[in-house]
């Protein structure tokens, strides 16, 4: 699509404030929504970027059709190269110093962006500005919210868990990815939560607001129910993480591993898989840090038990681990 500058003298297209990006690959259920609510934002001067990464549905056809009528909406059409490399299309084309991600299938609050762009003028070191979000499921009920540290997580905090949920919660400096580099397309798996790595060693601060202003759709067919690729995908956050930081991957990769199984035994369990799933991801964490249960009991205790037990005796237990959450 044409640059729009070159017809239009609006400032909120030349020069927004704001750039959002939101990679789409066939989310022609979502993708109306979650577009509708970058435009209705209550900070009006900002371009929004959709990346189409390949769809081969009629996503594309419904951001046409918004984009007509509202001329901050810029179209980027690829091949499809995966999430990171649509992300990173989207980065590379924005003509703001502030950009903040969207996936297709999330929603914002209407003040989500001017909340977080008074948090970044306030404090010119904080690279990275999140919020906490709402789980809903896919018919918008909300199911649960996120738990997370919000105050500049330190590096090894980031290998255990991802405090930011999902990147739909990030606004970042354009300045922090020159500094640390774009996402890696090579991981359909923790990219986030590897790139937030690299942040926290670059000296630019990280913190969130607690106040849920993103809708996290969670889906049982979505990444996140394809258990080993995501235990695959964090293997190589850590590999990559212990090339940059080796002496603080080797203290910390017990415990971030074992608190990655827990949470794939609850996310096992969220899902409603066999039950031997979740018992041989909370085993495992178990085995390979046996102190787990009593480090850390609020997060262990109710997974192991929800695990070991029948479903018909667990009623006062399942609500704690069904629960959608970071993992942690």
């Amino acid at each position: 699509m044409a640059d729009k500058c070159s017809t239009s003298a609006s400032p909120a297209v030349c020069k927004p404030r704001c750039t959002v990006v939101i990679p789409c690959f066939n989310a022609v259920a979502t993708i109306a929504p979650t577009l509708l609510s970058a435009c209705r934002q209550t900070i009006k001067d900002i371009e929004i970027i959709v990346v189409d990464d390949g769809s081969t549905d009629t996503g594309p056809a419904m951001i046409t059709a918004i984009a007509a009528t509202d001329p901050r909406v810029r179209i980027i059409r690829q091949a499809n190269k995966g999430v990171s490399a649509a992300r990173n299309a989207g980065i590379t084309a924005a003509k703001s110093r502030l950009i903040a991600l969207l996936d297709a299938d999330d929603s914002w609050a209407l003040d989500h962006l001017e909340t977080h762009l008074k948090r970044l003028a306030e404090d010119k070191r904080l690279g990275v500005s999140f919020s906490a979000a709402r789980f809903v499921d896919t018919k918008g009920a909300v199911v649960g919210q996120s738990r997370a540290k919000l105050s500049n997580p330190t590096p090894a905090e980031l290998l255990s868990s991802n405090p930011t949920t999902t990147c739909s919660t990030l606004v970042i400096r354009r300045d922090v990815f020159k500094d640390v580099g774009l996402f890696r397309t090579d991981m359909r798996h923790n990219e986030d939560q590897e790139w937030l790595f690299r942040v926290t060693l670059s000296g630019w601060t990280m913190t969130g607001d607690a106040n849920a202003r993103v809708d996290y759709r969670t889906s049982p067919g979505g990444l996140a129910s394809d258990l080993d690729a995501m235990f695959m995908g964090f293997q190589t956050m850590l590999r990559e993480a212990r090339k940059l930081a080796p002496t603080l991957v080797e203290r910390n990769e017990a415990r971030a591993t074992a608190n990655m199984m827990r949470y794939l035994a609850r996310r096992a369990i969220s899902l409603g898989l066999a039950p031997r799933i979740a018992r041989g991801w909370i085993l495992a964490a178990l085995k390979l840090r046996p102190t787990l249960a009593l480090s850390e009991p609020r997060a262990t205790l109710p997974t192991l038990i929800a695990a070991l037990v029948p479903p018909v005796l667990l009623l006062p237990v399942l609500h704690l681990v069904r629960q959608p959450i970071i993992h942690a």
